[in-house]
């Protein structure tokens, strides 16, 4: 064998084991741990900003529920609470437990953009803890009835709540009563038809003796009058529900809270959902 023979065989040789030596797999986990791919190669693409938009913290999607039947704290009592974002963090057992309360309503959105924070926190928890829930939106007039709905919607699906929603009505506004009164009955009814049962309709005595005498007499009602005599309405209204305070105090709940009481005649088996 040549001298030019023997040095092409060893190049091939070195060629040859340098491609051996590449595709082994590393020996130790320092190794293995270097040859992954890069995070940016394991996940996908970052949203589009548009997408991202819509799913900032802001915007609560509609999330979804699945929690066992519990039983019930004082079931056949008469009154409730009302909540938002405004009570922060709640102990919902503890308010189960030791508030004396049947029911709970929990703010869920109002006009057409905004959307409780505390939404999802608050249904779990006053469900895991054994209580009735229904949810309100607090209805804007600068917003239309249509993107109003689609605010409500996009977060309280019919499975949150036991207890029918209720729209939150309290201000006119710069319209004209004939429009205001026109818009609000188109965004009632359009709760109705996407949920499926009349919503019970939330005011003060004053505002509804002004604005909405004889309107839905045939929807449920809880009315607002924070003193002791109950509400007196223009025409007579049979209410279902008294919000009788705005500053009462329950245990797991810091700070001041909406307390409500059933009517005499009234149970929570005519508002069920």
């Amino acid at each position: 064998m040549n001298k030019t023979m023997r040095q092409l065989l060893i190049l091939i040789f070195l060629t040859t084991a340098t491609l051996y030596n590449m595709s082994a797999e590393p020996r130790d986990k320092k190794h293995a741990t270097s040859m992954l791919p890069s995070p940016s190669m394991m996940f996908p693409d970052h949203l589009p900003k548009k997408a991202a938009t819509d799913r900032a913290p802001e915007h609560i999607e509609f999330f979804a529920l699945s929690i066992a039947p519990r039983p019930l704290y004082h079931a056949t009592g008469r009154e409730g609470l009302d909540v938002s974002h405004y009570q922060g963090n709640i102990d919902w057992k503890r308010v189960a437990q030791e508030g004396n309360v049947s029911y709970a309503y929990i703010k869920c959105s109002e006009g057409a953009t905004i959307q409780d924070s505390h939404y999802q926190r608050n249904i779990v928890g006053a469900k895991e803890a054994g209580l009735p829930v229904g949810v309100y939106h607090f209805y804007r007039t600068t917003s239309s009835p249509a993107d109003q709905l689609a605010n409500m919607t996009s977060m309280a699906r019919r499975e949150h709540m036991d207890l029918v929603p209720i729209v939150d009505m309290e201000h006119r506004g710069k319209e004209s009563i004939e429009n205001f009164q026109q818009n609000l009955r188109i965004f009632v009814e359009s709760v109705d038809r996407y949920y499926g049962k009349r919503p019970m309709l939330y005011t003060g005595q004053n505002f509804y003796n002004r604005y909405l005498v004889g309107l839905f007499p045939e929807h449920s009602w809880m009315i607002a009058k924070y003193i002791e005599e109950p509400p007196l309405l223009n025409d007579n209204l049979d209410y279902a529900i008294w919000q009788f305070s705005s500053k009462s105090r329950i245990p797991g709940i810091n700070g001041h809270v909406d307390r409500s009481r059933l009517m005499e005649g009234h149970t929570l088996d005519e508002i069920a959902l």
